[in-house]
């Protein structure tokens, strides 16, 4: 029997899907990180996951940074137009968006696998800008 190519362990790329109009490349965030200083494209930010005065950035490489600032503060840094807040403890990457579950679920589903939960008083909106941000794609 032959043995398959793809080994179930391994991870699958995570691919984004930007807007033709967006230009890449353009910001990167400073993390301090093992003594010294990182940067980061924030093209390559997953998501933002708030755990209190901490974030958590998780990268499309799989890595996971913590960042001794509050969402509130990433929220106001980023984009709005390419990263949207789903929820209190989460900001989402829309280029990494795959698909949204707007039923009883509430959730998006990320490139990596990650399903998001969405914030029920934001279920309205949220799902105007993913919407919105589709088109763009479309366009």
């Amino acid at each position: 029997m032959e043995a398959s190519v793809f080994s179930s362990t391994q991870p699958l790329a995570v691919v984004p899907q930007f807007p033709s109009s967006y230009q890449r490349g353009s910001q990167r965030i400073a993390l301090p990180y093992l003594n010294r200083t990182i940067f980061i494209s924030v093209d390559d930010i997953l998501c933002l996951q708030g755990e209190g005065n901490y974030t958590f950035l998780h990268t499309r490489d799989r890595k996971r940074y913590l960042m001794s600032k509050t969402l509130k503060e990433f929220e106001k840094m980023l984009d709005g137009s390419m990263f949207l807040r789903i929820h209190k403890s989460y900001i989402v990457n829309l280029a990494y968006v795959q698909r949204g579950i707007f039923n009883r679920e509430r959730q998006v589903r990320m490139a990596d696998g990650r399903e998001v939960a969405i914030s029920r008083r934001r279920m309205k909106d949220i799902t105007q800008q993913l919407a919105q941000y589709w088109l763009r794609l479309l366009n």
